[in-house]
């Protein structure tokens, strides 16, 4: 790694573990020299038998091998299920399961970055606020590397979200009142006990998901797809991955970019908003309920902006579902695709279904979706009739009545 920088003002920190700016309170970010890397290495890294993001390494900003922690993140199987493919009138669809990632959703990106600089500066302890996802992973790969971790959640929240969390050691602290007031105690907190912020205020952990980026290159055999859709909340994947493919293209390792779509929910669309009203940045919005949980957020304030910038540097777009047609995508993926996700991580599904039905992808484009979290995050999505449940006389009899009714 070479510097942590601002990239509004320009403005360098002299130290590796000041992560705002102090003129634009822009969240810095990392600068890796890689401009000396040839053909001949990438070929090398291809090579390698790493079957993780690590493979990767000259990239990420991690300076010493032995500081890596990784739980075998990355290199998620990158499908093409046939069968929902031709249900979307897409012929050349891909999947990228990323619920198959070791705490089951595509936060391990984030984390063995994150975690791997935070082992490497000395930290002791991470830290972050978060009713779900991140906080399993924070605090999986926290206690890989042998650090404490506290995760800080709104009253309110359900205990099968944080179950995982408290499963790897962390100390679960439920605060008082909304998520706002977590957050304000929990930025109070940082600066008090001087934990480790694994949001995505956090420069190094915010390069995990360039790791999209060079995976796909590599599946792919060089070929880069017109559109890659990614369910959004805060931005950082749209980001990390427009930076990861311009990291590519300044090598010369590729010859063009990809369209970036994000896909959002309708109750919490900030970024589709700015998008299609041509705003310079993102205006928070009230977040109201919704079946995809894991992507519900009003304002992404940190990275909702440079996420805004790489969909209109991609010429891509961004498009906001209904709770209907998220649950849709959810069943299709799942009884097509044979992969079992929660909602917010098929949202990228819905989003190449309604895209493909309003003309704006082609049915012979390349199409990535990123299936971002496992299904079992939010099992009680997924309804089931009483009637199912209902067990049958043990008779074949009643077991052809049941088939029926299952049928019909």
């Amino acid at each position: 790694m070479v510097k942590l920088r601002c990239p509004k003002c320009g403005w360098e920190s002299p130290s590796k573990t000041t992560f705002q700016c102090p003129t634009c309170a822009a969240v810095l970010e990392a600068v890796v020299e890689i401009g000396r890397l040839s053909k001949p290495q990438l070929a090398e890294i291809r090579q390698r038998t790493e079957q993780t993001v690590w493979r990767w390494f000259e990239f990420f900003p991690v300076e010493e091998r032995s500081a890596i922690v990784s739980l075998g993140e990355g290199y998620t199987p990158l499908l093409q299920p046939s069968s929902l493919a031709a249900r979307l009138g897409i012929s050349r669809l891909y999947v990228k399961n990323d619920t198959v990632l070791p705490t089951g959703s595509l936060k391990d990106r984030s984390n063995t970055v994150g975690i791997s600089k935070a082992k490497e500066l000395g930290y002791k302890t991470a830290a972050v606020v978060s009713t779900g996802n991140a906080a399993a992973s924070v605090a999986g790969y926290a206690a890989a590397a042998g650090l404490k971790s506290i995760v800080m959640v709104p009253e309110g929240t359900s205990p099968s979200k944080i179950v995982q969390a408290g499963a790897y050691g962390a100390t679960v602290v439920v605060v008082k009142g909304d998520f706002e007031e977590a957050a304000r105690l929990y930025k109070a907190a940082l600066k008090e006990f001087g934990w480790y912020d694994c949001l995505s205020t956090n420069p190094y952990r915010n390069e995990g998901k360039k790791s999209y980026a060079y995976e796909l290159f590599d599946q792919l055999s060089g070929r880069v797809p017109d559109w890659i859709i990614h369910p959004t909340a805060g931005g950082t994947g749209i980001y990390a991955m427009w930076k990861g493919y311009n990291e590519l293209l300044t090598l010369g390792w590729v010859d063009r970019l990809p369209r970036l779509i994000a896909a959002q929910s309708e109750a919490a669309a900030p970024i589709v908003a700015a998008v299609h009203r041509g705003l310079s940045d993102i205006e928070p919005v009230v977040a109201r309920d919704t079946v995809a949980e894991s992507i519900q957020v009003g304002y992404p304030k940190s990275m909702g902006g440079r996420a805004l910038e790489a969909i209109r540097a991609s010429h891509g777009t961004a498009v906001a579902l209904a709770d209907d047609e998220i649950l849709e995508a959810q069943s299709l993926l799942a009884r097509l695709g044979g992969i079992f996700a929660e909602p917010a991580g098929a949202v990228s599904v819905a989003a190449a279904k309604k895209l493909q039905e309003q003309g704006i992808i082609a049915p012979g484009d390349l199409v990535v979706c990123t299936i971002t979290g496992h299904g079992l995050k939010q099992p009680d999505a997924v309804k089931i009739s009483d009637e199912e449940l209902r067990p049958v006389p043990a008779n074949l009899g009643a077991l052809r009545k049941r088939l029926e009714l299952k049928g019909k």
